[in-house]
This record gives structure tokens, C-alpha cells and sequence, in this order.
């Protein structure tokens, strides 16, 4: 805006006069008259004093006509005198913007001016005020600047979703607000969302603040939340203006309530037996640590299983009872497991509409079978005589065919156990006392693995070398192709200089 106001033009009367050198105009000396002389001698107008506004102060556009406000001064002239005020846009008033003259002085000590004009926004302008009489005036009064500047105005966001007292789908809902309309030079806006259990906002449980990117709506987590409770939310706008941070007005209050808690069911762990125990019963109890479990939940099951393998495709044996209220749940097997064996167990949890995943499995062994009954014992020989080796290949093969796992497991030396030699042991026992086991290579700290004796002598056999020797398990290390056998193996032991000795019971 470039422009000029000027004062009124006054028209001053000129005296005429005649002379003796002839005819000419001449200044008056009288002090009120209007063609005064010059300034006169010995006259002090005292400086006016700015008021309002004050060096740097901001003013908004909206907020004119701006009022001008300065000091009366004093003269101690005869002559009347007015007020002129200047306007520029820069500081040494090189040219005027504006300005205003002839304000007449007034009886009270500060005078106001409202300017004629409406100034230009994001401009810095410049002001100063003298009192003059038409010979006299006063010195300027200070300079003072102030900036008319574009205000930021903010209108309240809309508190989008979850509104209505809605229930949202999880605990952890994301609060949605359509943007605040916002005009003026607004920088550094930023959406402030409170969160409260009451409408009235007065404890908020959370305050969370977002700066807006380019989508057309702002959102914001709380994150987790109490289940089943009413919230309240709302959001305001706030941005850096000219003149500061502007905060708009707050929307109106959305409503939510979050879901019922959802029932949560932990898988339960074996805890008893573990680790391959032995078991003392073929119908051993389980034992599993209950899982914890949440939210409104009703009868809660518990399935065990128990397989010879870790597939569990064709369980042997599965039982289910409610889980208990302590901090354990167990059940006793109503199936008759095999005796000797390892088994495999699992356990899980469920309900009428969940049911968990399978716990990891444990194994456990049953006991050996109780050693049958002692049977009959041939009696000894004659002075100086030897019994005949009794043929009981089909006893061993019949026990090779019931018991598969135990026989494929008989290299003790790379892990494997006794039980199928014990099975063996026992069951030619069961025909014939005189049956034992054999000390390799004569020591009977170092039971065979795979040959068993038949005591054919007199006495009671105990450590004595009146043995036959027969092989039962081919293969049996290192290949680990075990077969049931009978290979009568005295004479080749003989011949290979050992010992065959009989015991009994192994150590």
C-alpha cells in the first residue's frame, strides 16, 4: 500500500503595504497572526510521549481501525497549537504512509487517533507524533513499530470413531479425528487426544499427542485398555502463530466401551513321570501343572494320552478329567500298559468352544514283569555224567516276536538296556532252573549281553564252568540288526581259549 494523507490545505492572508522605496509584502509580527515571521524567539513545546501501541507490539488485522495513543504536551506560546502524526513503513520515515495533522489537543492527558485507513497485513510500520503552532513545534516524540499481522484461527477437529458408546473389537482401539479447519500462516500443528474414564476429563488416563501427516484423518492408540469399561475421548488443534501457540476449542466428547475379556487358556505341563522314570504300576497316574487361564470361562477339560511313540496317531491309552481347582490335575490310567516298556505321554486343555494346543511330550518306563514263578530243575547227573542241552529255540523266537522294541534295543553298549536278555532269562527259568546268564569271558562282573548258560553239572552252578553256551541275539552290536537266535556257541568259545561261567541273578 503506498499512499499519502496530507492535512488540509490553510489559506493564510497576506497583509499588503506601501513604502517610500515603493510596494512590496512584508511578514507580520503580530504572534497570532497567520504569516508569523518565523519561529518565535523563547517558545518550548514539550515532546510528546507514544502510548499505544508500543515498540513491537503485534496486532492482528482483524483488529482495526488501530488507535493511535500518545501524551499531551505543554507550550509556553500564545499561539494554539496541533498534533501531526506520522506513519511509514520504514523507520527513517523517508516516505510517509501516512499522515494525519491538525489533531486538536484535548484537556485530558492522553490523546487517542484512529487511523483513516485500514493497513496491509504481515507488515511492520512505523509511528511518531509532534505538536506544531505554525511557527513552532515540538521535537518527535521515539519512534515506535508494530507489525499488523495475519491471525491463525483454529476450529475444533470431529472426533471421528469408536464414538457413540460403540463397543470397539479389541482393548487397543485406535482413536480417528477429521482434521480442524485452520486458517492464517499456521505452522507446527499437532492434534492433542485425551482419554478418560469420565466426561469430564478431569483425571485423563492418557493424553497423547500427533503431528498430522498428508492422510485426510488423524488416528491414535491408547494402547492397552481395561476390558468391559466405558471411555470417553476427545481432540483439539493447536499450531505456532505469529503471535504464539494457538490452541482451538476442544470437539465434542466420543463415547466407547472395549470388548468383554477374551478367555485365554495356557497349555497345562507334564510334571510326573518324566524323563524316562520307571513307573512302580502299569496303570501309573499323571500328573499335570495346571496352564493359567483368563476371562469368563466354564468347565474346563483335560485330555492325556499316552503312545509307545511320539506320534500318538493310535494312542494305547486316553483318559480326560475336568481340571482341578489346585494347582495340579491328575488321573490314574484305567488301560493296562505292557510291562517293561518305554512310553510316551502328552496332555491338553479345552473347552466347549477352545481347545489348546498338545503340550510337549514326557516318557516314562513301566516296571519289569515280575519274575515268574521258579520252575522245575533237572536233576544233577551222575558222578562224572553231563546233562543234554535242552532246545528251547521256539521259546526264544515266541518271545522275540512279542517283545520287538526290547530286542531291537539289546546293544547295552550304545545305549540300549537288558530288558529283552531278562525276558529271555526268565522265561527259560521258568522251564529250567539250571538256565542262568553268562560271565564273559569268565567275569561275572560283565554279564553277555546276548549268550545266556545252561548250568549241566552238579551243585548249584553258581560261577561254575560246567556250561553250554548258546547265542540268543544275532547281530546285536554293533550293526544293530538284532535277530532272535539259538547258536550253540561252547565249543568255538572253548577253542578261542575263553571262559564261559555261569551266574545268576545278573548283577
Amino acid at each position: 500500500m503506498t499512499r499519502r494523507t496530507t492535512s488540509p490545505i490553510i489559506i493564510y492572508l497576506t497583509v499588503l503595504g506601501l513604502g517610500s522605496g515603493g510596494c512590496g509584502a512584508e511578514r507580520s509580527s503580530n504572534p497570532l497572526s497567520p504569516q508569523i515571521a518565523g519561529p518565535l524567539a523563547g517558545v518550548t513545546i514539550t515532546t510528546p510521549a507514544t502510548v499505544e501501541p508500543t515498540n513491537g507490539k503485534l496486532i492482528a488485522v482483524t483488529d482495526q481501525p488501530i488507535t493511535l495513543s500518545f501524551a499531551s504536551v505543554t507550550s509556553d506560546s500564545v499561539r494554539p497549537f496541533t498534533y501531526e502524526v506520522d506513519i511509514a513503513t520504514e523507520s527513517v520515515f523517508a516516505q510517509m504512509l501516512l499522515t494525519i495533522s491538525g489533531v486538536e489537543p484535548s484537556k485530558i492527558s492522553t490523546l487517542s487517533v484512529n487511523l483513516p485507513e485500514t493497513l496491509d497485513a504481515d507488515q511492520v510500520y512505523f509511528w511518531r507524533v509532534r505538536a506544531v503552532d505554525g511557527a513552532n513545534s515540538s521535537p518527535y516524540s521515539d519512534t515506535v513499530s508494530f507489525e499488523v499481522f495475519s491471525p491463525v484461527v483454529i476450529a475444533a477437529p470431529t472426533a471421528s470413531e469408536p464414538r457413540g458408546g460403540q463397543t470397539t473389537v479389541t482393548n487397543s482401539p485406535t482413536l480417528v479425528a477429521h482434521h480442524a479447519e485452520i486458517s492464517g500462516p499456521a505452522e507446527d500443528i499437532r492434534y492433542q487426544f485425551e482419554l478418560a474414564a469420565e466426561p469430564g476429563f478431569s483425571a485423563p488416563l492418557a493424553v497423547l499427542t500427533v503431528v498430522p501427516d498428508a492422510e485426510p484423518s488423524i488416528s491414535v492408540s491408547p494402547g492397552g485398555l481395561p476390558y468391559d469399561e466405558t471411555f470417553h475421548w476427545r481432540v483439539r488443534t493447536s499450531a505456532q502463530a505469529r503471535n504464539g501457540q494457538m490452541v482451538g476449542s476442544w470437539s465434542d466428547t466420543a463415547t466407547f466401551r472395549t470388548p468383554a475379556a477374551p478367555v485365554t487358556i495356557d497349555v497345562p505341563t507334564p510334571a510326573s513321570p518324566i524323563n524316562g522314570v520307571t513307573v512302580a504300576s502299569v496303570r501309573p497316574t499323571l500328573t499335570a501343572t495346571n496352564g493359567s487361564v483368563s476371562g469368563p470361562v466354564g468347565a474346563i477339560i483335560y485330555r492325556f494320552e499316552v503312545d509307545e511313540g511320539t506320534s500318538f496317531s493310535t494312542p494305547t491309552a486316553v483318559t480326560e478329567v475336568p481340571r482341578s481347582n489346585s494347582s495340579n490335575t491328575a488321573t490314574t490310567l484305567t488301560t493296562t500298559l505292557k510291562y517293561g516298556r518305554e512310553y510316551f505321554w502328552r496332555v491338553n486343555a479345552s473347552t466347549d468352544t477352545i481347545t489348546t494346543s498338545w503340550s510337549p511330550w514326557q516318557n516314562f518306563r513301566t516296571p519289569a514283569e515280575e519274575a515268574p514263578a521258579p520252575g522245575p530243575r533237572t536233576p544233577d547227573p551222575s558222578p562224572g555224567g553231563q546233562l543234554p542241552l535242552p532246545n528251547e529255540a521256539a521259546l526264544i523266537a515266541e518271545l522275540a516276536a512279542a517283545n520287538p522294541g526290547p530286542l531291537a534295543d539289546s546293544c547295552v553298549y550304545e545305549g540300549g538296556s537288558w530288558e529283552f536278555m531278562d525276558l529271555a532269562v526268565a522265561a527259560l527259568r521258568t522251564k529250567d532252573t539250571r538256565w542262568g546268564y553268562n560271565c564273559k569271558r569268565g567275569n561275572c562282573n560283565d554279564p553277555s549281553i546276548d549268550v545266556v548258560d545252561y548250568f549241566w553239572g552238579v551243585g548249584d552252578g553258581q560261577d561254575s564252568t560246567d556250561v553250554y553256551l548258546i547265542d540268543i541275539i544275532s547281530s546285536v552290536c554293533p550293526d544293530g540288526n538284532q535277530a532272535p537266535a539259538w547258536t550253540d556257541i561252547t565249543e568255538s568259545t572253548a577253542d578261542n581259549g575263553t571262559i564261559g561261567r555261569w551266574l545268576y541273578p545278573r548283577p
